[in-house]
């Protein structure tokens, strides 16, 4: 009973890492998103700073677009980066429950032994 119950929580653990992984995996690649985002709207808004006035409102007008882009690729970061330290938080309060449980097996455990 002991064994299967330690079985299952680091069977538990396991997968609530590999999932935590993944998240930082996912608020990486966001985060690169929003670099190259940030790069491109800094090459833009200089590119527009010195061209003619009919390509500066093109640019401008990209320029916009790049920005509505970023700032959504920045949201979405941040909402990430929340989910994620939500989600570490639950495996923390999770994995305290379990060593709580664990200890409490092992003292009925012991407590039947003698």
């Amino acid at each position: 009973m002991l064994h299967d119950t330690i079985e299952r929580i680091t069977a538990e653990r396991r997968e609530l890492e590999s999932l935590a992984a993944e998240q930082a995996q996912t608020c990486q690649q966001l985060t690169e998103a929003n670099n190259t985002l940030s790069a491109r709207a800094l090459a833009l808004a200089e590119e527009a700073a010195h061209a003619p006035d009919m390509m500066r409102k093109q640019y401008e007008t990209q320029l916009q677009e790049v920005k509505k882009a970023l700032e959504l690729a920045q949201d979405e970061v941040e909402a990430m980066r929340t989910s994620e330290q939500s989600q570490r938080i639950a495996l923390l309060d999770e994995l305290n429950s379990m060593q709580t449980e664990n200890g409490n097996l092992r003292a009925q455990l012991r407590a039947v032994k003698k």
